[in-house]
């Protein structure tokens, strides 16, 4: 019996082990390449071609809603996500899967990058002259109409986050206008209201103006309403910052990264 004991005790310990360790580590070169041939043959089309996102999500980010382990991401390909735009992918086998959900792990891990400037006086550029938490979130503390900036280390480069500051409207996304921060334009007889599309039916539309307040319209009252595309609400920090406060608010972008 207490032989029994042990050796239940030891294959519970194994399968604790094998658990916990990744699908991902014994997996070579030559398997995430073939890995990103099945996702831009499988993913591309929503996803886009760098999973930058497009109908579907944004996968190049070093955490996945739907997918917060590896094993979860696996299943995911396989059973899709009900109430979303994701299908199960059913011409994927397991080993297939998993070369895929290796792949887009990958476009989550940005290569290391010199930071042009000090991060610690980055942060305070991005509180005082940035004037940035109002309306971004780092870490719980800011306003929510932007981006949320908490680990944008993890998810673009040094160029993006330049081209952001300098030119945000060329930085977004403009995939079939249906990208995540939509400026949209609605005229009421009581005036115009200018803010981000966060939600619209055939019915209504709501809006959050940079001020932080939700408008919900019905679409039946508007005199107009207008999408207003290639244009972001923030502004343009070219002329705002001087070069040394722009590498050093660029840098502490950089370095927001999420928890290892």
């Amino acid at each position: 019996m207490k032989t029994r004991v042990i050796v239940l005790g030891l294959l519970t310990f194994f399968c604790a082990v094998t658990f916990a360790q990744s699908p991902f580590e014994a997996l070579t070169e030559s398997d995430l390449a073939e890995g990103e041939k099945l996702f831009r043959v499988h993913c591309a089309r929503c996803h886009g071609i760098d999973g930058g996102g497009g109908e579907g999500s944004n996968l190049a980010r070093s955490k996945l809603k739907y997918a917060p382990d590896d094993e979860s991401l696996i299943r995911l390909l396989g059973e899709g996500i009900p109430g979303t735009g994701m299908p199960e992918i059913w011409t994927l086998d397991v080993h297939q899967a998993t070369l895929v959900a290796a792949y887009v792990r990958t476009l989550g891990q940005l290569e290391a990058e010199e930071m042009p400037g000090d991060p610690e006086r980055g942060a305070v550029v991005y509180q005082s002259s940035g004037g940035c938490p109002a309306c971004h979130i780092v870490s719980g503390h800011g306003s929510g109409i932007g981006p949320e900036l908490t680990d944008v280390g993890d998810r673009r480069g040094l160029e993006y986050l330049r081209q952001s500051l300098v030119d945000p409207a060329n930085a977004q996304s403009q995939t079939m206008g249906y990208q995540d921060f939509l400026t949209v334009r609605a005229t009421t007889p009581e005036g115009q209201v200018e803010g981000l599309r966060i939600n619209e039916d055939a019915f209504s539309v709501q809006i959050r103006d940079v001020g932080g307040t939700v408008h919900s319209l019905r679409k039946d009252d508007l005199v107009e309403f207008e999408k207003v595309f290639a244009h972001s609400l923030m502004p343009e920090y070219g002329g705002a910052l001087t070069d040394r406060d722009m590498d050093d608010l660029i840098s502490y972008l950089m370095s927001l990264r999420a928890e290892q």
